[in-house]
């Protein structure tokens, strides 16, 4: 039974006090408590010892037992010394004489219910001093109280401190708000701990209380606004539970629920404003549809989870089922990976948790993979489960809960499982036109820079000018893509057509390739990351110097016929800048007066090799899934990754917009990057293996060379 009260004008004066003369709150009751129901001439009896025990009783509470937390599941163990202690020569969530979890649930439970049963006979069942058993009664009972009540609990007895469930109970049994009942379970008794009177004082109270609240009077006008405003500004666990006491199935209907607390007297005036009284038995609580626990703490890890994987493995009706977790589930064990529990639901599949009895990351993928397969092979159908799901090992993309950290389980890497269909959410059709437009774009601009020199477009100019141009930046993309198909060939996983990215300054952004596997390692997707634009750049250096030997050699008529590009574009490279003042001269970027010129004339080879060097720069840059968000979360992981890309975003953008890139190279491609290539990249099968030393070299000398690449040269 409780109380609460408070004006709509300030929702901290909310006070929560329990009715010291209604009966003690009693926790739900758990499985593990006998119920009772022994009807022996209807259904099966198993034998234990001398004690019989109701086979669909026996399941019924194994199945409880299994859904406690592992602190619960310890403490019963213990309870009944079958608790698989350190010493162990397994590591196993059970001890090596027991098959499976199945088998040491079943046999935890028996001495569970032979305790209880012996102690009914000797009738010592609420006189004896609780002991190690009620202690695990009772933390399995407060963990299934609404979270609403656990707070108020919490609250009135000035836990407030307490860091996790355990030490909780601990102090309520020393406070003596925990007690044995008559049938083995136990009782929470929240009565007003500022009140030592008998009952008939409490009663006493509880009358006056009442009259002092105004339960007699109607509400004025006033306090039924006071009573919206309160209503508006509870927290949603509270609203729920409120509607739901008075049967209104719409929480956000304010004034329905109001309505009706008020006619059936759990919303009363009092002379600051007004209180709820909400009264109900433990059970008519447990009974309530009080799914917004779990919705609460799924909402509070979702955007978590989101954030460290992307979205293509949300899909809403694309994910693995409960049957097709607990089919990869049962291949799991003692020689691969060892669970401590059931598959956990998240969002878009499940994670997982255990410990890898491998020798490393790589070991239990081959492994897996090998499990998986023969699986397929002997389902008759030639589907395994390998076929509906992926699976990766990785670290744990859930928020960390206070259980977790008090076992110190939330270092330990889980194995996560999604959906099979990884391809991008796009319709279908906007990619191929994306490409066409990335196409005509590139063209477009091999026919403008040809126009800013006022050359007529005829065959000629076409043949030498225009379609070296084009056939060059083309060039460059196909072998950047190609790299990329090699890799996934070479390591069996499935990449993507790519998408040809248009851009009005450039021509081409880039490409888009998305993967639609997961690659088998960090190493992997290293490599399919940084092969492609690394190649690309290797290419436009040598295109950019080729064109510009080629000019060196040109008379000064020639030259006069050659392509021209805006000189502030060319001076957003420092490493392209370079070359052309290194080969054309000092002073080749700045006009006789002193300042910028607007144009300048360079060969189309040189041309495109500006251009493929820029774009395959900004395509290693460390944001979203770009091949440079690839190469930071291969070399820092997924976390660290995040932050890597908001500081390189914020670092773009103030270039862009406080003069560092006159061009506004960075600006538009941080923006292209945060719209189109903000997520997360797929997982690997392995995430954590790191990459090896020589590519960790590798990616370093890279980012010198991006950083040439993207830096504007110096005046």
């Amino acid at each position: 039974t409780g109380t609460g009260t408070g004006t709509g004008n300030d929702i901290n004066n909310v006070k929560k006090t329990i009715d010291a003369s209604a009966a003690p709150l009693v926790a739900p009751k758990r499985i593990l408590n006998a119920d009772n129901d022994n009807n022996s001439t209807s259904i099966s009896i198993i034998n234990t010892e001398d004690i019989k025990m109701p086979t669909e009783l026996l399941q019924k509470r194994v199945n409880a037992y299994k859904s406690f937390s592992p602190t619960v599941q310890t403490l019963f163990a213990r309870a009944v010394n079958l608790h698989s202690d350190s010493s162990s020569s397994s590591s196993s969530s059970f001890p090596d004489a027991y098959s499976d979890e199945e088998a040491y649930a079943t046999a935890i439970i028996i001495k569970v219910y032979q305790i209880e049963q012996t102690r009914m006979k000797e009738g010592t069942t609420n006189t004896a001093p609780m002991d190690l058993l009620d202690i695990a009664n009772a933390q399995a009972g407060y963990e299934t109280l609404p979270p609403p009540v656990q707070y108020m609990v919490k609250e009135m007895m000035d836990l407030k401190s307490c860091t996790n469930n355990t030490e909780i109970v601990e102090k309520l049994v020393v406070k003596n708000k925990v007690t044995r009942t008559n049938d083995g379970g136990v009782e929470f008794k929240m009565e007003d701990p500022g009140d030592e009177n008998g009952d008939e004082n409490k009663n006493g109270d509880m009358k006056k209380e009442k009259e002092a609240r105004g339960e007699n009077r109607d509400f004025t006008e006033k306090e039924v606004d006071s009573a919206l405003k309160l209503y508006d500004n509870l927290p949603m666990a509270m609203k729920i539970m409120l509607a739901q006491s008075v049967n209104v199935k719409n929480e956000s209907n304010s004034t329905a629920v109001v309505t009706r607390l008020i006619e059936e007297k759990k919303l009363l005036p009092s002379e600051d404003g007004v209180e709820f009284v909400v009264f109900g038995s433990g059970d008519e609580m447990n009974n309530l549809d009080l799914e917004f626990g779990n919705e609460q703490k799924e909402n509070a890890g979702m955007e978590f989870v989101m954030g460290m994987l992307p979205e293509v493995t949300r899909k809403e009706g694309m994910g693995p089922t409960e049957e097709d977790a607990m089919d990869f589930f049962r291949l799991l064990g003692k020689k691969t990976f060892n669970p401590r529990n059931k598959p956990e639901k998240i969002p878009g599949g499940y994670v997982i948790r255990g410990e890898n009895k491998k020798a490393n990351g790589e070991e239990l993928v081959q492994a897996l993979d090998a499990m998986l397969k023969e699986s397929g092979s002997t389902t008759g159908t030639g589907v395994g489960v390998g076929d509906k799901l992926y699976y990766y090992y990785m670290k744990d993309p859930t928020v960390v809960t206070q259980e977790q950290f008090d076992q110190g389980d939330f270092e330990n890497p889980v194995i996560v499982l999604t959906g099979n269909n990884l391809a991008p959410t796009t319709n279908r059709f906007v990619k191929p036109i994306v490409t066409v437009f990335g196409g005509f774009s590139i063209a477009s601009f091999a026919v403008a820079v040809c126009l800013s020199t006022d050359l007529k477009m005829d065959i000629e100019v076409m043949e030498t000018m225009t379609s070296p141009l084009l056939f060059a930046v083309l060039g460059t993309q196909i072998a950047h893509e190609f790299m990329h198909q090699l890799v996934a060939l070479k390591d069996k996983f499935k990449a993507g057509a790519p998408t040809i990215v248009p851009s009005l300054q450039l021509g081409v952004q880039g490409c888009i390739t998305p993967i639609l596997s997961p690659p088998p390692n960090l190493n992997s997707l290293f490599d399919f990351a940084i092969s492609g634009p690394l190649v690309g750049m290797i290419i436009s250096v040598g295109l950019l110097y080729a064109g510009l030997e080629k000019q060196v050699f040109m008379d000064a008529a020639t030259q006069a016929g050659l392509p021209s590009i805006p000189v502030d574009l060319v001076r957003s490279s420092s490493l392209a800048g370079g070359m052309i003042e290194w080969l054309l001269g000092d002073g080749t970027l700045v006009s006789t007066e002193g300042g910028p010129s607007t144009l300048i004339k360079l060969h189309p080879y040189a041309i495109a090799g500006f251009i493929g060097i820029v774009t395959n720069a900004l395509n290693l840059l460390p944001v979203g899934n770009t091949d440079g968000g690839r190469v930071a979360q291969a070399m820092f992981g997924r976390s660290f990754a995040k932050f890597i890309r908001g500081t390189t975003l914020v670092l773009m953008v103030g270039a862009g917009l406080f003069g560092g890139d006159e061009a506004n190279l960075l600006l538009f491609f941080a923006i292209f990057a945060q719209v189109w290539q903000k997520e997360p990249e797929v997982p690997c099968k392995n995430e954590i293996d790191g990459v090896s030393d020589e590519r960790a070299i590798l990616a370093f000398m890279t980012a010198f060379l991006v950083g040439l690449a993207v830096v504007p040269l110096s005046t």
